[in-house]
């Protein structure tokens, strides 16, 4: 009797211990408990993306649920700047796309990000998209407060490739230039 209690009292106690993996790029499914986690890099010019995810208990999957970015103290290039201006389209995989404007014109409440605006049709997966800003040979996509959307780097081809957050987690996406 004391032995099944003592064996039933170990499995309990086991059963609320797991381990999973910090990679946000794994494709295992996470273990029950691995709830929440941020992961950061540090660029050279001192600059920080944060992201955090954590597991959603319906699906098993992990979700990113926010993030943010600081630029770091090197200056964006002027160059590279004025050569995003204009219109620019951002689709997915899933022919999900939203065409923006960059403009040169400070977001108001986002310290170092610019204007985004909608310039033509914009699936509801990225119509948070607000402001952006160059980072290295990259793009940073922001939300109106200048929270992190998504971070996308150059292709060699005239395109930027990435991710951005959406509620379905972080799908890859392309940024080209034309639009409406």
């Amino acid at each position: 009797m004391i032995r099944a209690l003592l064996a039933s009292a170990a499995i309990l106690a086991l059963a609320g211990c797991s381990t999973g993996s910090l990679s946000m790029a794994s494709n295992a499914t996470p273990a029950p408990g691995s709830f929440g986690q941020t992961q950061q890099t540090t660029y050279s010019n001192g600059g920080v993306s944060t992201t955090t995810s954590q597991v959603d208990p319906s699906t098993g999957q992990r979700v990113v649920t926010g993030g943010s970015f600081s630029v770091g103290n090197a200056p964006a290039s002027p160059a590279m700047t004025n050569a995003m201006l204009g219109n620019w389209t951002l689709s997915d995989s899933y022919a999900r796309s939203c065409t923006l404007s960059f403009a040169i014109t400070p977001l108001g409440g986002a310290t170092g990000a610019l204007q985004a605006s909608k310039a033509g049709f914009c699936s509801n997966e990225f119509s948070a998209i607000s402001g952006w800003m160059v980072a290295g040979n990259g793009v940073v996509l922001t939300d109106g407060s200048g929270q992190l959307r998504g971070q996308l780097i150059a292709d060699n081809a005239g395109a930027y490739v990435g991710t951005v957050n959406t509620m379905f987690g972080p799908p890859t996406v392309k940024l080209s230039r034309g639009g409406v």
